[in-house]
C-alpha cells in the first residue's frame, strides 16, 4: 500500500492510512485501504485464514461457508423478534430449513436451501393479509444474551437488514410475484409495506436507544436495477431510507446502505434519500457504476465500500490484477472515504497462491503510475 503524502509548505510526509472505522465515518482514506476476510491493508494473511485438503491450501471462504449454515445453527443478532398471538416454528426438512407461521387468519411457511428461498411464504394474495397479521403483531426487544458478552458503549455500527421492499423481494414473496401483487392487489400491497415499514422504524429506534455510543448504521439491502426500477425505487423504497436516515441523523449517526448489484440508474434516487454511503458499489466489468461517477454525485465524505470480485482476482498473474485495479481505482480517490472489499463470492478452493498474489500487488500498488 503507498500512502498519501503532504507537500504543505514543500515538506514531504506520509500521512497514515485511516481505519476502515474512520472511513465509514466520512473520513479520507489516505492510501488504499482493503479488506478480505480477516486480513488485508492492516494485516497479512495467517494460516488460520487457510484449510488443507489432498495437501493443497485453500482459502477458508466465509461466504461459502454461510451457503451450508442451517438456522438452528446461525448465531442470533443483538434484537428478539417476538409474536403476538402468532405460533411460529422452525424446522428441517432434509437440506431445507422450513418457517411456518400460524395466525388466526391463515398459515403461511417458507423453506430455504444454502441461504436461498426456493419457497416464499407468500405465494398468494389471501396470503398478503396472513403476511399483514404477522408484521401487525411482531415486535423486538434486547437480545441480552447477545449485550451481556458485549460492551454496549464499544458497538461502533448498528446493524439493521432489509427494507419493506428488499425484504419482500428476496425472501417473503419474490421479484414475479411481488410485481405481479403491486399490480392486481395494489392496497393489500400498500398496507403491507406501511405496516412493515413501522417494524422497521421500531427496530431501528430500539437500536439508537441501546447504542448511543454507535456512529453509524449499516443498512443492509442487495439494493439492484435488476431487481427494482429508479421509477418503482422512487414511489416505494426512496421515502423508507430517506426515514431511516433522518432519524439516524436526529441522533448524530450515519446511514451506510449496503448495495449488492447494478446501481448506476439508480444514483439520482440514492441522491434523495440523504444517506452517507454505499457498501459495496461494484463498476464495471462486473458491475456497471464507476466510482468517479459515485464521487461526483456525492457530498465530499459520502462513504463508497468498493467491490473486487473474485473472478478479477482469481487465477490472474500479476499484470492482469494491477491492470484491473488501475481500471477501477484513481489516485484521487484514495484521498476520500473509499474503503475496498475483496470478496470469495462463496468459491470453496481458492488457492493460497492466489492469496499471496493478491495481498502482494495490492499492498505494492504505486498509484502515481497511473496519474
Amino acid at each position: 500500500m503507498t500512502p498519501s503524502q503532504d507537500n504543505t509548505a514543500g515538506i514531504v510526509t506520509e500521512k497514515k492510512p485511516a481505519s476502515p472505522y474512520d472511513i465509514r465515518n466520512g473520513h479520507p482514506a489516505n492510501g488504499l485501504v482493503w479488506g478480505l476476510e480477516t486480513f488485508g491493508s492492516h494485516q497479512p494473511p495467517s494460516d488460520d485464514n487457510f484449510h488443507t485438503r489432498n495437501g493443497r491450501q485453500f482459502l477458508r471462504s466465509s461466504s461459502c461457508d454461510k451457503k451450508s449454515i442451517r438456522q438452528k445453527d446461525r448465531s442470533p443478532g443483538w434484537y428478539k423478534t417476538e409474536y403476538e398471538n402468532i405460533r411460529y416454528t422452525e424446522t428441517e426438512d432434509g437440506e431445507h430449513d422450513v418457517f411456518t407461521w400460524q395466525t388466526p387468519v391463515g398459515t403461511v411457511t417458507g423453506r430455504r436451501h444454502e441461504n436461498h428461498f426456493n419457497e416464499y411464504p407468500v405465494k398468494s394474495m389471501e396470503d398478503l393479509n396472513v403476511w399483514n397479521y404477522v408484521h401487525s403483531h411482531m415486535h423486538f426487544s434486547r437480545n441480552a444474551e447477545w449485550l451481556k458478552k458485549r460492551d454496549e458503549k464499544k458497538i461502533d455500527t448498528i446493524g439493521l437488514n432489509w427494507s419493506p421492499v428488499q425484504q419482500l423481494l428476496q425472501f417473503d414473496i419474490g421479484v414475479e410475484n411481488f410485481y405481479y401483487f403491486l399490480m392486481d392487489a395494489p392496497d393489500a400491497m400498500a398496507t403491507l409495506l406501511n405496516t412493515m415499514q413501522e417494524r422497521c422504524l421500531e427496530r431501528l429506534q430500539l437500536g439508537l436507544s441501546l447504542f448511543p455510543s454507535a456512529s453509524n448504521i449499516y443498512w443492509g439491502e442487495n439494493t439492484s436495477s435488476s431487481m427494482i426500477s429508479p421509477a418503482y425505487y422512487r414511489q416505494l423504497t426512496l421515502p423508507h431510507i430517506r426515514a431511516y436516515a433522518r432519524l439516524a441523523h436526529q441522533h448524530n449517526k450515519r446511514l451506510n446502505v449496503h448495495m449488492c448489484g447494478l446501481l448506476r440508474d439508480l444514483l439520482d434516487c440514492f441522491l434523495l434519500t440523504e444517506m452517507d454511503g454505499i457498501d459495496s458499489a461494484t463498476p464495471p466489468p462486473v458491475g456497471d457504476t464507476p466510482y468517479r461517477l459515485i464521487r461526483s454525485k456525492f457530498k465530499p465524505d459520502f462513504y463508497i465500500m468498493g467491490r473486487l470480485n473474485a473472478q478479477l482476482w482469481v487465477g490472474k498473474d500479476r499484470a492482469t490484477l494491477q491492470n484491473t485495479l488501475r481500471e477501477m481505482i484513481y489516485p484521487e480517490l484514495l484521498q476520500t472515504p473509499f474503503l475496498l472489499a475483496v470478496t470469495s463470492d462463496a468459491i470453496p478452493d481458492i488457492p493460497r497462491d492466489d492469496v499471496m498474489r493478491l495481498y502482494e500487488v495490492l499492498q505494492n500498488m504505486d498509484w502515481q503510475e497511473t496519474i
